[in-house]
């Protein structure tokens, strides 16, 4: 179908079709590779590199309590320090605990640290593959073709998750299968926002207010304000189904999980079912989206243009801008790289912690997964109430929801000087996932809405393109940081003084950072194009 050929229905159609994908592809992020993949991954590597090893793994205490057997010398896990070596001395009685001494895999890595890292080279990947095939959704037929081929190879990957718990040897692929996802899962969003500008262009909104600017009755402000009305809305409609979507999935699978290991099927198989689950999910609702989304071909790729290096080019020509011309937005852009990192890499790290490190049944994990999306829809809406009722600029609200978010670190750090409080106790992980929630989704919706006002006339895509590479090259970092402090020190509490860090020093300096001048540049910029002026060139 070319452009300006399809009818209403069809228009409707794809939209339902770009909604569905969401839908279906949320599934891997918020149900699979948020719960129960890392519980899969870490445990077959601890598995294994107990097999591996020349000593044997401590029987659980509980075990040992079930069989009328002395609890010594036997594996217990403690509210606030986690698993340890428990021991019981046979005259006093008194009670004595070592940490457990985990045999480490090949390579020497931590088990635990080696799912960090998994995670870290997967998002690093990704954030490689979406800027290198940023521009092929754009040009000739790769836009539907590449969705799906991107979709189905994420989605069979998700699904072999099914066979990592045929053999503890078998924990590799495990971190293989991360990479494989995760990348296609970039991948696809690179042709799935590609259809965006085309659904806004062919809206019936926009469409009027061009034939307003044909007839002369509306200006070309009217067209970009348009533009910018129906991109939000459905953009919101978007991230709204992958909301439903992901949560769905991962209602769906805590159910599963329960009913396998009800009728006594082994942990390891019951985690690989269900991460196989949102592979599954992922598969089949992509392919009633492709029943709906058209092919919208595009130009062929210019004389010279390479297909695989244009997206790096393009990245670098924005960014040599932006530092010679606008050099608070690029100051902007690093700060949000930074912080980014920082409340992405608190969703990652806060499963693995809870569960090693306050004795947190995976099933209670994954009820708390349930609730972030919904306190983050609330939060965001209570949010934006609060801006327009008391004026606060975007750049105030984010400042502000980056330093309460600062406060779930700042807690946990607390607990280094007592053991009463301070991420100690599992009823904490409750209270600070929903404030997590409550502040997560307003800050990634100010972050969008402050950027959007640094954008000059006639570059949005060029620009959301780097916002969204700032975005998704940024989440790597606190995994290998996460990485490196499991394997030096054994713990996992420590990374709460990189995420610290990683909220306070960019929400400070963004206070300081003054952006008014670039937000009238591109105020100004805005309104030349709106009076048929010349607007930059970048």
């Amino acid at each position: 179908l070319e452009m300006g050929t399809m009818t209403p229905a069809e228009l409707k159609r794809e939209r339902e079709g770009w909604y569905l994908y969401d839908f279906a592809n949320s599934a891997f992020f918020q149900a699979a590779a948020t719960v129960f993949i890392p519980f899969l991954v870490d445990g077959i590597a601890t598995k294994y590199a107990w097999q591996r090893s020349s000593r044997d793994q401590p029987e659980l205490c509980v075990d040992l309590a079930d069989d009328g057997l002395a609890q010594t010398n036997c594996r217990r896990c403690f509210e606030g320090k986690g698993e340890m070596v428990q021991n019981i001395d046979p005259v006093t009685g008194a009670v004595s605990t070592v940490d457990v001494d985990t045999p480490q895999l090949p390579g020497g890595i931590d088990p635990t640290s080696f799912l960090f890292t998994m995670i870290s080279i997967s998002v690093l990947f990704q954030a490689i593959a979406f800027i290198s095939l940023g521009t092929l959704g754009d040009y000739g037929d790769y836009r539907k073709k590449g969705l799906v081929a991107a979709s189905t190879v994420g989605g069979i990957a998700t699904c072999m998750y099914v066979i990592v718990p045929a053999d503890a040897s078998l924990y590799w692929l495990g971190g293989v299968l991360m990479i494989a996802a995760n990348v296609s899962l970039g991948v696809s969003v690179v042709f799935y926002n590609s259809y965006l500008p085309l659904m806004v262009d062919e809206s019936k909104e926009v469409k009027d207010a061009s034939g307003g600017v044909e007839k002369g009755t509306k200006s070309e402000q009217d067209v970009i304000d348009a533009q910018e009305a129906v991109s939000s809305e459905i953009s919101s409609k978007g991230q709204m189904a992958g909301y439903v979507g992901g949560t769905g999935c991962l209602v769906l699978s805590v159910i599963v999980l329960l009913v396998l290991t009800a009728i006594g099927m082994d942990w390891y198989w019951a985690l690989g079912v269900t991460s196989a689950l949102s592979g599954v999910w992922w598969l089949v609702f992509a392919y009633f989206a492709f029943q709906r989304l058209p092919d919208r071909p595009g130009p062929p790729f210019p004389p010279g243009m390479s297909k695989y290096t244009e997206g790096w080019r393009r990245t670098h020509r924005l960014l040599v801008y932006l530092w010679r011309s606008e050099r608070n937005t690029f100051y902007f852009l690093i700060l949000f790289f930074i912080f980014s990192d920082g409340y992405s890499t608190i969703s990652t790290v806060a499963v693995m912690f809870a569960y090693h490190e306050l004795c947190m049944d995976p099933l209670l994990l994954a009820l708390i997964a349930i609730v972030v999306p919904f306190t983050a829809i609330g939060g965001g809406y209570a949010w934006f109430r609060f801006q327009r009722r008391y004026g606060w600029t975007s750049k105030s609200v984010l400042v502000l929801n980056l330093l309460l978010l600062s406060l779930i670190p700042l807690w946990g750090c607390v607990g280094f000087f007592t053991d009463e409080f301070g991420l100690h106790t599992q009823g904490e992980m409750y209270v600070l996932a929903v404030w997590f929630g409550a502040c997560l989704g307003s800050a990634q919706a100010f972050s969008r809405a402050l950027f959007s006002e640094l954008i000059p006339a006639g570059h949005e895509a060029d620009m959301f393109a780097l916002f969204e590479i700032t975005d998704k090259g940024s989440s790597w970092l606190g995994p290998l940081v996460a990485a490196a402090v499991r394997q030096q020190t054994g713990r996992i509490r420590p990374t709460l003084f990189y995420l610290l860090a990683a909220m306070v020093l960019p929400g400070l300096a963004l206070h300081a950072l003054d952006l008014a001048e670039s937000i009238e540049n591109a105020r100004r910029s805005k309104s030349a194009r709106a009076e048929g002026k010349a607007t930059l060139d970048i």
